[in-house]
């Protein structure tokens, strides 16, 4: 005999799930719509053109880290020749048009995905929408700085990634996490959870195949430009990890509001591809909220490994 907590509720039907995850999806294209209207149309900062060079780079047969700097890792480049490819050279609004349609295609996916992964958790009904419907109106929360950055793209990997551990294809789960790594290196901060997660349920020899998925991967997408252009990989490397505080963060977000509202002085400096806040204060909030950041993942890494 078993007795269920007075919280718990039961899973949503099949059907249910996949009218709700279908809501869902209409939902986060409506916010997308909503992206390009009033406030959110004004003074935006856009990445576009930067990605637009390195696609018609590529386009015209130059290889990336070799031939041009790109800033970025090797799994994020498909996503900027693929609308080069449709776009005409220095047709930058035929490339920014063909590129949001892109990120929309894989926010869309990432909703319908988070369903997924819910109801296969036997998510309750108010749990599966509430997930589903936070993953769609995110971006809104976000502003349109989505529309002109990529990286809508590692996120759909990173949640195909969970999508998968969850279904119990753990090999192609650390697979696609290691694709996800491979298009812009946060996924990895994962790893030891969905390492120890398999371990759990498959043992020593389970983690260790899911862990040669995750390099396998990860190195094929890494090996050809390191082989062609080692110092143009690693300089990409570093400029990625020696990033100010970037004007999107959390730190900068701070500052800005101090700024607004009490006079805070402050210097924007562009580098390292991104608009920054420069200065000592910013450094020093850098900083911080870098060791914060490393403390609370390896305080969770060690909080799921003791179970």
């Amino acid at each position: 005999m078993s007795a269920r907590p007075e919280s718990w509720s039961p899973p949503a039907d099949p059907v249910r799930a996949a009218v709700v995850c279908a809501l869902g999806v209409a939902l986060f294209f409506a916010a997308w719509g909503a992206l390009h209207y009033g406030f959110y149309n004004r003074d935006q900062i856009v990445d576009t053109p930067v990605y637009e060079r390195y696609g018609d780079a590529m386009a015209a047969g130059q290889v990336p880290y070799r031939d041009f700097g790109v800033e970025y890792p090797p799994a994020a480049l498909p996503v900027f020749l693929l609308p080069s490819l449709y776009a005409s050279a220095n047709d930058f609004e035929g490339y920014r048009r063909a590129f949001e349609g892109l990120m929309a295609l894989f926010g869309g996916l990432a909703v319908g995905l988070v369903g997924f992964t819910l109801a296969r958790m036997g998510a309750s009904p108010a749990r599966l929408a509430g997930g589903i419907g936070l993953a769609a109106l995110a971006p809104l929360a976000v502003g349109s700085v989505v529309l002109s950055r990529f990286d809508l793209w590692p996120a759909l990997l990173t949640i195909a990634a969970i999508a998968a551990l969850v279904a119990e294809r753990d090999r192609l789960g650390h697979g696609v996490l290691g694709f996800a790594f491979a298009a812009k290196i946060y996924p990895a901060v994962l790893l030891p959870l969905t390492l120890a997660y398999t371990w759990r349920r498959r043992g020593q020899r389970g983690a260790r195949a899911a862990l040669i998925s995750f390099a396998a991967v990860a190195a094929a997408c890494f090996l050809p430009f390191v082989i062609l252009s080692p110092g143009g990989v690693w300089d990409s490397v570093v400029r990625q990890t020696s990033r100010p505080l970037q004007l999107e963060s959390l730190g900068a977000s701070i500052l800005l509001v101090l700024h607004q509202a009490f006079g805070l002085s402050i210097t924007m400096r562009s580098g390292h591809g991104s608009q920054n806040l420069a200065g000592g204060g910013a450094d020093a909030l850098a900083t911080i909220s870098t060791v914060l950041q490393a403390a609370v993942l390896i305080a969770i890494w060690i909080a799921l490994a003791r179970g």
